[in-house]
């Protein structure tokens, strides 16, 4: 029996760092150091009695031939009806990541950057993906559909109004043991599209946050960075997302939050005074003093160090 390659020896072990996947457009958020690309959970054709009959430790596109010609005798009314009750969050991805603007947006990318491929190729099953209580698309073999680097899934944003969750769900075939991918991107589609914005705050002394927000992106090449969220009890949190595209030619526009003073300008006149003398009387001359004209202070903007998350060393299945 020939061993998976993730556990032939511990040098190989690097090669399955990123073994499975990720969300790169609309770029997700994912918690650091964790193994963000693997799967949620595990599943079987035992947990459906429709799935009875069918064989499923054949080859990857003979096991999903006949898990999609048993779809139907399921009831299932979609892949999230099915795995949600079985992978019940998103994995390591961050739910209450800042949103990322969607607009002009056609198309969601998933890659895998240790192979340079979109889906592994042997993980031949269905996917979608669902904004809300919209499904957004269904393939019934994403695998075998989407084979480009990164693989550009075909995406209609347009049923998000204002801030959303854009939810993407896998189904893995290749073996009797289906693994389940559930990962997520907070959008919104309210903004400018694809322009980088950077985003600067900080509150109180007692405890603060800081968010930074940079992004890149371009239709030409994947990404090889990833997002990470980090946080601090006690103190301030740090939330940093970052983007960089690679091929092609991103454009960066940026903007930067900063408060100016009010200017304030006082001319206080002073009162008429006369000065009696033993001689006829003269009137003093009036004095009008001037308060100086206070420059406005213009605090600056810092912007938050991006961390870098690594990943946990997971074997390949």
């Amino acid at each position: 029996m020939k061993a998976p390659p993730c556990i032939l020896a511990f040098a190989s072990l690097t090669a399955c760092v990123q073994a499975h996947g990720y969300i790169s457009k609309p770029k997700a958020t994912y918690q650091p150091n964790t193994p963000y690309t693997d799967y949620n959970a595990i599943t079987t054709a035992a947990v459906n009695k429709g799935f009875a009959g069918g064989k499923y430790n054949g080859s990857p596109s003979q096991n999903t031939q006949v898990f999609t010609e048993h779809w139907n005798a399921t009831g299932y009314k979609s892949l999230r009806d099915m795995t949600d009750p079985i992978a019940t969050d998103y994995g390591h991805s961050v739910e209450t990541a800042t949103p990322v603007d969607v607009t002009g947006y056609t198309e969601m990318w998933w890659q895998n950057n240790e192979y340079k491929e979109g889906f592994i190729a042997s993980h031949e099953g269905p996917c979608e993906a669902w904004i809300g209580e919209t499904q957004v698309f269904h393939y019934d073999n994403c695998a075998a559909r989407f084979k480009s680097y990164p693989a550009k899934i075909p995406a209609d944003y347009s049923s998000c109004k204002g801030d959303c969750l854009f939810a993407f769900y896998w189904l893995a075939l290749h073996e009797p043991n289906w693994q389940i991918y559930k990962q997520c991107v907070p959008i919104t589609n309210n903004g400018s599209g694809a322009s980088t914005t950077t985003q600067s705050s900080s509150v109180g002394d007692n405890g603060g946050s800081t968010t930074t927000q940079a992004s890149a992106s371009t239709d030409d090449g994947p990404s090889d960075d990833i997002q990470t969220v980090t946080s601090t009890d006690n103190s301030a949190s740090d939330v940093t997302q970052s983007e960089a595209s690679v091929g092609g030619e991103a454009s960066n526009a940026e903007q930067t939050e900063s408060t100016e003073a009010p200017s304030s300008t006082s001319n206080t006149p002073a009162p008429d005074t006369a000065t009696p003398e033993p001689q006829p009387a003269t009137d003093a001359p009036e004095t009008t003093p001037s308060v100086p004209e206070a420059a406005p202070a213009t605090p600056t903007a810092t912007e938050a160090a991006t961390p870098s998350g690594k990943c946990v060393l997971r074997r390949r299945s």
